[in-house]
């Protein structure tokens, strides 16, 4: 996982196009290098045959033939690393004398370079062809002089040069890849780092932040500055975010309070009204229910967000509290028409009974009233993952234990793009305004629920309608 992550990121890739471009360069300086080597080193070798061909045609003006024997018997014995070859010719460039079996056929070039081939003796009488290098003279006798070296020695010391030239290269090529996966792997740790704790802040807890003493320690650290300018920026979001429900709480609380009073007035004014305006006041009074309940259910969601409702959470046995859920529904599908259906799995599971019961009697609720006529609803409980949340996956050890509770229904449904927006205080789909009245808290009450036991609140199609998943791990 780590080396597929290394290999395709943006870091790893422009590393590796940075230790390229390294490479080329080094490709580039080498390539000037071996060129001003070669020109240097081959001049050198020409102007070494060309002094060795001076010194020997001096010997020999001096001389003679016997001179010219005794220098190039002189010179064999000094040298043992480069080696020269000596030929003396007559006009007819029949071999005179020299270490060289005969006059060569030579390719002359620029620079009175010429090469050739000859065949050296090896031992066993056999012989093997090699290339010379040579220079020549006219003497003033009609003589020819030739002096020539192998190319063995001159192209051995090219090969040698070239090789390092070559294995330098390489080395820059793969200690800069090495170093580049290196680089690339520290720093995805760090980054990493930061996206566990990003992601766990996207899960809803605000309160977290990117641990600064995780990153490195240098002032100017461009993962430390990202970090701090993020919690900056977490820090703003919150107070924000925890602004906005405060006013909504406040506004909430504040109301309740005249919005009760305003409601026992009406009762009272009931009893004493006349008949043609009870009808009037009992709908005042049901509006102020509505209010009323809207309230409440704001501030209930508040408590259970900010941790002041204390979970009182116990052992029960879920099955039974999912069936004291449908017997309180049931009434309300039997009115409309609704078949519903109820498979039950006998479990038990840790929570707190009246949180848990208002938040699978909402999703019953929710499912019931947005079925049409004659529609369906199934309610069920089961164990282990039997839906296969692909995109919540849960631990394969505790996957057995798991509880989910569930409720399908034939209704109309949610796009799937809205499924974390229905999640939000008072938001509702545009289709489903005109169907239903309601004030949009339902789902947050049940989110604010889930979040507090750690349960996942999940949301599939039903084609047609919509699957309602409470996950429990065991």
């Amino acid at each position: 996982m780590i080396l597929a992550k290394i290999l395709s990121s943006y870091t790893f890739r422009a590393a590796l196009a940075t230790v390229l471009g390294i490479s080329i360069v080094v490709l580039i300086v080498m390539l000037v290098v071996y060129s001003l080597f070669s020109y240097n080193y081959f001049n050198g070798v020409h102007d070494g045959l060309s002094v060795e061909l001076e010194r020997f045609s001096d010997a020999y003006e001096r001389g003679g033939l016997s001179a010219a024997n005794h220098f190039i018997d002189q010179r064999s014995q000094q040298f043992h690393v480069v080696q020269f070859a000596y030929v003396i010719a007559d006009q007819d460039l029949e071999k005179i004398s020299g270490n060289l079996t005969d006059w060569p056929d030579y390719r002359e070039y620029g620079d009175g370079w010429l090469n050739f081939e000859m065949g050296i003796l090896q031992d066993g009488d056999s012989s093997r062809e090699q290339d010379f290098v040579a220079v020549t003279q006219l003497m003033r006798d009609g003589n020819h002089l030739l002096v020539a070296r192998s190319d063995v020695e001159v192209l051995a010391y090219v090969s040698f040069v070239t090789g390092i030239l070559f294995r330098g290269f390489l080395v820059t090529v793969v200690l800069g890849a090495v170093a580049a996966f290196i680089v690339t792997w520290e720093f995805q740790r760090r980054l990493d780092n930061i996206n566990r704790s990003i992601k766990t802040i996207m899960a809803g807890d605000l309160s977290a932040r990117l641990k600064i003493s995780q990153l490195p320690r240098d002032e100017g650290s461009e993962l430390q500055q990202l970090a701090i300018n993020l919690n900056i920026m977490l820090d703003r979001i919150q107070d924000l975010m925890d602004g906005v429900k405060q006013v909504s709480d406040n506004i909430a609380h504040d109301l309740r309070t005249p919005l009760t009073r305003l409601r026992n007035d009406l009762v009272s004014f009931q009893k004493d009204c006349s008949t043609h305006e009870f009808d009037r006041v009992e709908t005042l009074i049901a509006e102020a229910d509505d209010m009323l309940a809207t309230f409440n259910a704001l501030l209930r969601i508040a408590r259970i967000e900010l941790g002041e409702t204390k979970a009182e959470k116990v052992s029960l046995a879920l099955d039974k509290l999912i069936e004291d859920v449908v017997e309180l529904y049931e009434p309300l599908a039997l009115e409309k028409g609704i078949h519903l259906e109820l498979e039950l799995y006998p479990t038990e599971c840790v929570a707190d009974r009246n949180l848990l019961f208002q938040a699978c009697a909402n999703i019953v609720d929710n499912a019931i009233k947005y079925t049409p006529q004659g529609g369906n609803v199934k309610v069920s409980l089961s164990q282990g993952d039997q839906y296969d949340f692909d995109d919540h996956p849960s631990d394969s050890d505790n996957k057995e234990a798991s509880v989910t509770f569930s409720v399908l229904d034939s209704g109309c449904g949610i796009d799937q793009s809205n499924y974390k927006k229905v999640l939000r205080r008072f938001y509702r789909e545009e289709s489903s305004r005109s169907l239903q009245p309601g004030n949009g808290l339902g789902l947050s009450l049940v989110a604010a629920v889930a979040k507090l036991h750690d349960f996942q609140l999940i949301f599939k199609p039903n084609d047609p309608g919509l699957q309602v998943h409470l996950h429990m791990q065991g």
